[in-house]
């Protein structure tokens, strides 16, 4: 690929379908592969759609159709009224790769955006982020990685309004009674500036990149 990107980016891609998402994760994949040293911070809503990963258990989804991907976890749910991030980046140092250790690192930058709005967010013994409810603990973001050759990609989703909600009733995501998950009244641009801010604390500066210059620049089509 010719494209080679001289920062780390933040690109708001708006509303993407989970098919032409899931193409431009690969293309930036395999453009770290070939060599850029720079890594990606994603930030979407995906049409509904259900995504099973690396584990799943048939009955919790038997009801609708899901696709396949290589991220961990079972069956979940994505769709509008939710932040989609998908942080694509070489997580390996030198030759050592420790996949828990970002994951936990992912887990922990939700938790503190959430925390900043007043939330007791905690990762739970599934799992996912929970929050503390008047009707007990329950489950607001979901988390799910993949990694090819040291890089990761898909990531995490935090539900932002009811609206999600319903697309969990239809499945028992990862295994759960969908009746655990909610949401929580934070914005995506409060979202998107605690993950760059947390990101850039360890990767380096991640520079806000404009959309469609983006996409023109990598020929990538949605």
């Amino acid at each position: 690929m010719v494209y080679r990107s001289t920062s780390n980016l933040a690109v708001d891609l708006g509303k993407v379908g989970f098919e032409s998402a899931y193409r431009l994760q690969k293309q930036l994949v395999q453009l770290i592969r070939d060599g850029n040293p720079h890594g990606f911070l994603l930030f979407l809503e995906h049409d509904p759609v259900y995504t099973i990963g690396r584990k799943p258990v048939a009955e919790n989804y038997s009801s609708v159709d899901a696709i396949v991907t290589e991220r961990g976890g079972d069956v979940t749910y994505h769709g509008p009224g939710q932040q989609v991030v998908y942080p694509i980046l070489n997580i390996a140092r030198g030759d050592e790769l420790d996949v828990r250790d970002f994951v936990h690192f992912v887990e922990d930058t939700v938790i503190s955006i959430l925390g900043s709005h007043g939330y007791r967010a905690k990762v739970g013994d599934e799992p996912g982020i929970w929050v503390s409810t008047e009707h007990g603990d329950k489950k607001v973001a979901s988390i799910g990685m993949a990694i090819d050759h040291g890089i990761c990609y898909h990531g995490v989703s935090i539900n932002i309004s009811a609206e999600p909600l319903n697309g969990f009733r239809r499945i028992r995501p990862c295994g759960l009674d969908p009746a655990v998950m909610h949401y929580v009244d934070v914005t995506r641009g409060s979202i998107m500036e605690g993950f760059v801010k947390s990101f850039s604390g360890r990767f380096g500066n991640f520079e806000k990149a404009d959309r469609d210059t983006f996409l023109k620049e990598l020929s990538f089509t949605l």
